[in-house]
């Protein structure tokens, strides 16, 4: 799928292929994708709507909130702050236990985030941390986001999701949720395919298993399985809702969001921030090389990027996981964006080392530019 925005308007889209080859069910512009770390952009967006109301300090020390002392051992005296958490420079790393910590808060019962960050817990390792102090180098996180939600939940009393459809989702009059039993109709949820690749398939591991078997999302239409999780209380563990990557959206209900912050905060009429905020958040935070060498520039939840168009600077945010990739970048200067969403490919085929963006995201961002903006 792919929208095209300029001076206000979705200008173009166009969708291919099959939400579900199984069915053989076609992607449609309804079609709903979990777009992976592109929904990190709106967790950003309901923690800047929380400064605005003076509940939350872009400096603030996040233990202060949170109600326990969060400190990378190495540096105990440097508090972690709400702008290191959404500029990932926190210093924390998605290491030691994270996959475990996170299939368990999918799970039925859900353990306290206190568990993966505090000495002593059942998920807690050293290697959570880098050798590096909060608020100097860049290393990419989701737990940070998790931290984030957790803190909108504290003060806010509010389940995150639930504050998320009524803060961003409704307003921008947007079939979207960070949960997806919120949607009555789930047949336009596309299935998410992961591609395992020549060397992937001799593995003993995935003996049995096709080039490309369905990952998340698999729901045939049906109605939404009883998973048995158990409800947990606001601040508790907001991982619960996948606050990093667990939007689910079309890429025209994702266009009213991009189109908000394109317009400095509204969109047809409708406010979600204040038109300094909006010009805050991508202005840039923090700029220099990540550990892997390649330059990186970010703004409060969004990615500030001149490689996708050459001689033009793009915000916003790529998205990965699932079998999903997709890209949702914008030129606030000029006023126009593009959004691409896809449920399943061989992407790497073409890679060469470490990449700002897949070889894939390029040629299709690129030719929709193009072809429909310049």
């Amino acid at each position: 799928s792919f929208t095209a925005v300029r001076s206000g308007r979705v200008i173009a889209r166009g969708s291919y292929g099959f939400a579900d080859v199984e069915r053989k069910t076609p992607v449609t512009p309804d079609t709903v994708y979990r777009i992976a770390s592109i929904s990190k952009p709106f967790t950003a967006t309901v923690i800047m709507q929380l400064v605005e109301r003076g509940l939350l300090g872009l400096d603030d020390d996040v233990s202060r909130h949170l109600g326990f002392r969060l400190r990378n051992p190495r540096f105990p005296r440097r508090p972690v702050t709400i702008r290191h958490l959404l500029t990932h420079t926190s210093g924390l790393r998605d290491g030691g236990r994270y996959d475990d910590f996170l299939t368990a808060s999918y799970g039925p019962n859900p353990p306290p985030l206190t568990s993966m960050l505090l000495r002593g817990g059942d998920f807690y390792s050293p290697a959570i941390w880098r050798r590096s102090p909060p608020g100097r180098d860049f290393y990419y996180t989701n737990l940070a986001f998790g931290i984030l939600a957790t803190i909108a939940e504290k003060v806010t009393r509010s389940p995150f999701d639930e504050y998320c459809r009524s803060r961003v989702f409704e307003p921008l009059k947007m079939n979207a949720s960070f949960n997806v039993s919120h949607f009555a109709n789930l047949e336009p949820l596309a299935v998410l395919y992961y591609h395992y690749s020549e060397e992937d398939l001799k593995k003993e591991t995935n003996a049995g298993k096709k080039e490309f078997e369905p990952a998340i999302d698999n729901y045939g239409g049906k109605a939404l399985p009883e998973n048995g999780h158990r409800p947990v209380r606001p601040g508790f563990n907001a991982v619960v809702h996948s606050p990093q990557g667990g939007v689910r959206a079309s890429a025209d209900d994702c266009a009213h969001f991009m189109l908000a912050h394109i317009n400095d905060g509204v969109w047809e009429g409708r406010r979600i921030l204040k038109s300094a905020t909006a010009r805050r958040m991508r202005r840039v935070h923090w700029e220099g090389r990540r550990h892997n060498g390649i330059y990186r520039r970010n703004g409060l939840g969004f990615h500030i990027t001149r490689g996708l168009v050459p001689g033009t600077t793009l915000v916003g945010h790529s998205g990965r996981a699932y079998g999903f990739q997709g890209a949702m970048f914008f030129n606030p200067a000029t006023k126009w964006g593009v959004i691409i969403m896809m449920n399943g490919g061989d992407y790497y085929k073409d890679e060469k080392g470490d990449v700002e963006f897949l070889d894939i995201e390029i040629k299709l961002f690129r030719m929709l530019h193009d072809n429909l903006i310049r």
